[in-house]
């Protein structure tokens, strides 16, 4: 990624100030960010969180109740991205029943401990 950064900068930061913030995944050192290693599980989160947070889906899928707590969660995928966010809707108080592997899955009706399954 900092390759690809270093290209565009070399072609296009006369044009473009914040050349910088053209891809993500660069090293920090590179002009990347600390938090790198969540990132991308912490955006499937929030958009989680403010899906179920806004009246007209849940008006939609007849919910009354707003926000992740107390919800059940299915995970598809445990690496990075999926550990991330089934950790960040645990800490919110969702219930992730369900992980869901390519040649692999758990289930616990009462939830799952995401530190533990890791």
């Amino acid at each position: 990624m900092t390759w690809i950064k270093d290209t565009y900068q070399n072609v296009l930061s006369e044009k473009d100030i914040n050349h910088e913030g053209c891809c993500t995944g660069k090293y920090v050192e590179h002009g990347g960010i600390q938090g790198r290693t969540e990132s991308t599980g912490l955006g499937v989160y929030y958009a989680v969180r403010e899906l179920l947070n806004t009246k007209t889906f849940t008006d939609k899928v007849n919910d009354p109740t707003k926000g992740i707590k107390g919800k059940r969660f299915v995970v598809q995928g445990f690496g990075n991205v999926g550990f991330w966010a089934s950790r960040f809707i645990y800490k919110d108080g969702g219930k992730i029943t369900h992980i869901v592997e390519y040649n692999s899955a758990i289930f616990k009706a009462d939830g799952i401990d995401v530190e533990e399954a890791k």
